[in-house]
C-alpha cells in the first residue's frame, strides 16, 4: 500500500561540545556525532537505546533507537526511532523484544497474541543531511514526529551513553555531563548541545513577503499549570488584576492561556517566529504562535509556513518502514527535497557578503 507523509526541516542550530555562553563548536559535529551513534548502536540490543534509565526518569518519554542508516555517497543519516507511546490517538505498535535482546518485527495492537514482552509506541523518522547542516522529520499516518524528544535523545545519548574516550567525561553536582579535553593545555570545560529550529519558507517567498503586509497582532496559546500557586498568587494574581472571571485554582490545575499583542514584525522577524515557536505536534493542540491579519482578523497559525515537502513509499504491508528503506526513496528524490534549500542557503550567504 502506498503511505503518504511530508517532510519538515529544521535548521540545526548546535550539535557539538559548547563552552558557556559560546557559539562555536569544539568537537563531535553533525558528522561525527550521528557516526558515533550509529556505531554505538550496531550490535546494542533494541532496550539499551533508551539514554534514560525508566526507573530513574519515569517522567520522561521512553525512546529507543529502531535503527541509523548512513549513506556513503551523500553523506546523509537517516535514523528510525521508537517513541514509547500508550495514548490513543491512532494504531498503536508493539515491538517484541526477546530473550537477547533483538526485535522482531512490529504488529499493530489489535493483531498481537500471546504474553510476549512487548515495547508500545510508534515510529518516529528523522533524515540528517550534514551537507547543509540540516535535520528533516518525516510524518505518516502511523508515525510521529517530536523534535523536541529527538534532540533530547541525541543528547542524552552522547552524555551518557556513548563513548567519547579522546575526552574527559564527569557529572556535575546539578547533573550535567562535563566533557574536559586531553590536552592539558585546554583547561575549558566543555558541554554538549543538540538545538534544532523549524525551517521556514524563504523570506524572499512572495508568501511571506504577503504576511508581513497583513499581520497587526501576534498571538501566544500556552497551557500554563497553576497547581503550585496558592490560590491567588501567579497567574491567577494575574488574572485577578485583570478582573478576568476566575474558578479558584484548586479546581484545575492547567489553564488555557491567549495573549495577543499588536504588532507589524518585519518580514525577517517573522521568519525568526516561525522559526523559534512554529508548533512541531501531531495532533490538534492548544499550544501555538500565530498571526491575526487585517479585516478578516482571521489567524493563520505560523506552522502554515513551515518548509515543507510530501513524500509517498509504498510499505509492503509492514508498519514501520526499514531505514534503507525509506531512504533509498529520498534519495531518489533528494534534489528536488534540497533544492529550495540550496537557493535559500546561496541568498543568504550573498546577503552577508554584501
Amino acid at each position: 500500500m502506498l503511505q503518504s507523509g511530508y517532510i519538515n526541516f529544521f535548521n540545526a542550530n548546535k550539535c557539538g561540545l559548547y563552552r558557556h555562553f559560546s557559539e562555536t563548536a569544539s568537537g563531535l559535529d553533525l558528522v561525527d556525532t550521528f557516526s558515533r551513534l550509529r556505531s554505538w548502536k550496531d550490535g546494542r540490543n533494541f532496550e539499551a537505546t533508551n539514554p534514560w534509565d525508566p526507573a530513574k526518569n519515569r517522567n520522561k518519554t521512553p525512546c529507543y533507537c529502531h535503527a541509523i542508516h548512513h549513506d556513503n555517497e551523500t553523506g546523509d543519516y537517516m535514523l528510525v526511532l521508537w517513541k514509547g507511546d500508550s495514548d490513543k490517538h491512532g494504531p498503536l505498535y508493539g515491538i517484541t523484544v526477546n530473550p537477547d535482546g533483538t526485535i522482531e518485527q512490529a504488529v499493530e495492537q489489535t493483531k498481537t497474541k500471546g504474553k510476549k514482552q512487548m515495547i508500545w509506541g510508534r515510529p518516529c523518522y528523522y533524515w540528517v543531511v550534514p551537507e547543509l547542516n540540516i535535520v528533516a522529520s518525516i510524518k505518516f499516518d502511523n508515525s510521529r514526529t517530536d523534535s523536541a524528544m529527538f534532540q533530547e535523545w541525541v543528547t542524552g545519548c552522547m552524555n551518557f551513553r556513548v563513548p567519547v574516550p579522546e575526552y574527559r567525561v564527569s557529572s556535575t553536582e546539578k547533573g550535567f555531563t562535563r566533557f574536559e579535553m586531553m590536552d592539558e593545555a585546554d583547561k575549558f570545560k566543555y558541554y554538549f548541545q543538540f538545538d534544532l529550529s523549524m525551517k521556514s519558507l524563504a523570506t524572499s517567498s512572495a508568501e511571506m513577503q504577503n504576511l508581513a503586509r497583513r499581520v497587526t497582532q501576534i498571538v501566544r496559546r500556552e497551557t500554563v499549570s497553576i497547581k503550585e500557586v496558592d490560590k491567588r498568587k501567579g497567574f491567577a494574581k494575574l488574572f485577578k488584576n485583570f478582573e478576568v472571571p476566575y474558578i479558584s485554582a484548586e479546581d484545575n490545575s492547567l489553564r488555557q492561556v491567549e495573549l495577543r499583542v499588536e504588532a507589524k514584525p518585519t518580514v525577517k522577524e517573522i521568519e525568526t517566529i516561525i522559526e523559534t515557536y512554529a508548533a512541531d505536534h501531531d495532533s490538534k493542540a492548544w499550544e501555538d504562535v500565530g498571526f491575526v491579519l487585517d479585516k478578516s482578523k482571521s489567524i493563520v497559525w505560523a506552522s502554515n509556513y513551515r518548509l515543507t515537502e510530501h513524500i509517498s513509499i509504498e510499505d509492503h504491508g509492514k508498519p514501520v518502514f526499514k531505514a534503507d528503506h525509506i531512504y533509498a526513496n529520498i534519495k531518489a528524490n533528494r534534489d528536488r527535497y534540497l533544492g529550495p534549500l540550496r537557493k535559500d542557503l546561496i541568498k543568504k550567504q550573498a546577503l552577508a557578503n554584501g
